[in-house]
């Protein structure tokens, strides 16, 4: 860090990513597990730099739009922005040495694997989310036949049922009248 360089404040970082304070130190433990190195006041309370911005914004992408586990986040965040002390004590944010580059493109290998997983996961998501509005349109099809069915089911039990009240009343018609014969008759016979 030049004399001249911003530092920030635990607070001030967080409401710049947006996170909390507790999120941001969970981040930061994840990260400093891994090798990376924050500045750090005589009491020992962290200092960002920009570069450590840069480094939080990637690892927050990563968590937060990748959906990656801190763990893993944090080691690819490592691998790419490892802290390495200068004259003045200062984390660094280049990669060190050779090996570094090679876990770097390690690291990239793995991001690319994530990716490729999440891109297939993302295939399969809408398939599923295809079937299952096919499948939605099918149960509606058959809600509609069921429906129609059961309509025209009741219009033909509707129907059945005038029939046979129809039926009962030219039945109760048809005895109310040979009843008043077979009266008529005896009328008749008895002179009444």
């Amino acid at each position: 860090m030049n004399e001249f360089e911003k530092a920030y404040t635990t607070k001030e970082v967080s409401l710049t990513l947006d996170i909390g304070t507790s999120t941001l130190r969970k981040w930061c433990l994840a990260l400093e597990e891994n090798g990376y190195q924050f500045l750090r006041t005589d009491n020992q309370k962290r200092l960002f730099v920009e570069r450590d911005l840069v480094a939080l914004r990637y690892f927050q992408k990563l968590v937060q739009g990748e959906n990656f586990s801190l763990e893993n986040a944090a080691k690819v965040v490592t691998s790419k922005y490892k802290g390495e002390a200068s004259e003045t004590g200062t984390p660094s944010v280049l990669p060190q040495n050779e090996m570094e580059k090679r876990d770097f493109k390690r690291s990239d290998e793995i991001l690319q694997e994530l990716l490729e997983r999440f891109e297939k996961q993302e295939q399969f998501n809408q398939e599923l989310l295809r079937f299952n509005q096919e499948l939605l349109q099918r149960l509606e099809e058959q809600q509609k036949y069921i429906e129609e069915r059961m309509n025209k089911r009741d219009e033909l039990l509707m129907q059945s049922l005038k029939e046979s009240m129809e039926t009962r009343k030219m039945i109760a018609t048809a005895k109310e009248e040979e009843e008043k014969k077979k009266k008529g008759f005896w009328s008749r016979l008895f002179g009444k």
